[in-house]
């Protein structure tokens, strides 16, 4: 899904993460190397871009970064994320049915409120907020924790494991192990399963990429890959 203006030459593709969650890149810097992530309304205040975000019906985070806003929107019914993201992931690991919904509507008003914003020369974030953000090694606990308590108790069962082998700013580097290395379904597996549960639970987390050397695995599915594939981009 892509929106785009000839008028002010701004460019706007949107890659949906999941169901609640779609990155949207923009051919402009928003907020030049760094990054912000927003869960209410208030901590936006002074943050133009974030408030005009934030301000969207259905809009419940917003992660900005350089050139990338990812937004959050509220789940189906009210029902607490976690539970379903725990789910797709066990279904994940057997079924690869599971797919991002799509975002149109919610889409077309993000893609207006970033233009409107750029169309100020405002910055998108203010200083106190990003002063407000967790450090990368806070950010890299955290990543092991939700790995430790949530990810690896699941596909333990199936031989597997994931690791967090380096955070750097907002973003993560994760390696798949044991019966996880070589499966057919393991792309799959961390980037709608693990992935979900990361962003619900560490969500100021950026990119996640996949070091994993799939090529040596025990059922190798992509011989001669480079082991290094993001499961996002910047943002």
């Amino acid at each position: 899904m892509s929106v785009s203006s000839t008028e002010t030459s701004v460019t706007i593709r949107a890659e949906p993460i999941d169901a609640i969650r779609c990155r949207f890149f923009v051919n402009r810097v928003l907020d030049p190397d760094r990054w912000a992530y927003f869960h209410e309304r208030s901590a936006a205040s002074g943050s133009p871009l974030a408030e005009r975000l934030m301000a969207i019906e259905g809009v419940t985070a917003v992660l900005i970064a350089h050139d990338s806003v990812t937004i959050t929107r509220d789940g189906p019914s009210g029902v607490p994320v976690i539970g379903p993201a725990l789910i797709r992931l066990r279904r994940l690991i057997g079924d690869a049915r599971a797919g991002a919904d799509s975002w149109p509507r919610l889409g077309k008003q993000v893609g207006e409120a970033i233009r409107g914003h750029l169309a100020t020369g405002d910055p998108a974030v203010s200083d106190a907020a990003h002063a407000a953000m967790p450090t990368s090694t806070a950010l890299a606990d955290r990543v092991r924790q939700v790995l430790d308590e949530h990810v690896n108790p699941v596909v333990a069962g199936h031989g597997g494991k994931v690791e967090l082998v380096e955070m750097k700013d907002n973003v993560a580097y994760l390696r798949m192990g044991g019966g996880c290395q070589g499966c057919g379904l393991a792309d799959v597996t961390l980037r709608h399963g693990v992935e979900a549960i990361l962003r619900d639970l560490v969500p100021e987390l950026g990119p996640i990429f996949d070091l994993t050397n799939h090529a040596a695995g025990t059922a190798p599915y992509a011989p001669g890959r480079s082991g290094r594939s993001p499961l996002a981009k910047r943002g």
